[in-house]
């Protein structure tokens, strides 16, 4: 079952009431207040997770290659990841963190939990509990339709 207009435009306003409170539309910053964008963060969490390709990390990001090759020359030029040539695949780049990029993405990490907390401290546990649930509910949702239209 479908909700009615109504409904759709409320989760709509709702959604565009997220973005701009939650510092989604600010571009140097992320919303926990780390100066970094957040394609960056991004980028250095899945390298936290695994050396990747730049076509790889395009893809984990949903980004055009050449819009990843653009945040990973910025990265580098910061000095939070390392470009090595594959040594199976010459004409292949392996990106990985620094020590440097290590470092932040745990700073991040705990301005992010800090953050996170703040936000959710005048809620019941039942109420946190649902905005996880529905969130996921959310994101598995818009997955789903990004890989019915693709």
């Amino acid at each position: 079952m479908i909700f009615a207009q109504e409904e759709i435009l409320r989760l709509r306003d709702n959604v565009q009431q997220f973005i701009r409170l939650f510092g989604l539309l600010e571009q140097s910053v992320t919303p926990c207040g780390y100066a970094l964008s957040l394609s960056q963060v991004f980028a250095l969490q899945e390298l936290e997770q695994r050396t990747s390709s730049l076509n790889d990390l395009a893809a984990k990001l949903r980004l055009e290659r050449s819009s990843v090759s653009r945040l990973i020359d910025e990265l580098v030029k910061k000095e939070f990841v390392h470009r090595q040539l594959n040594e199976n695949n010459r004409r292949e780049v392996q990106l990985t963190l620094s020590d440097k990029g290590e470092k932040t993405i745990q700073q991040v990490r705990k301005q992010s939990i800090a953050y996170y907390q703040l936000v959710l401290k005048d809620l019941t546990f039942e109420e946190q509990h649902s905005v996880v649930d529905g969130f996921e509910f959310f994101v598995r949702s818009l997955k789903k339709s990004k890989e019915e239209t693709s």
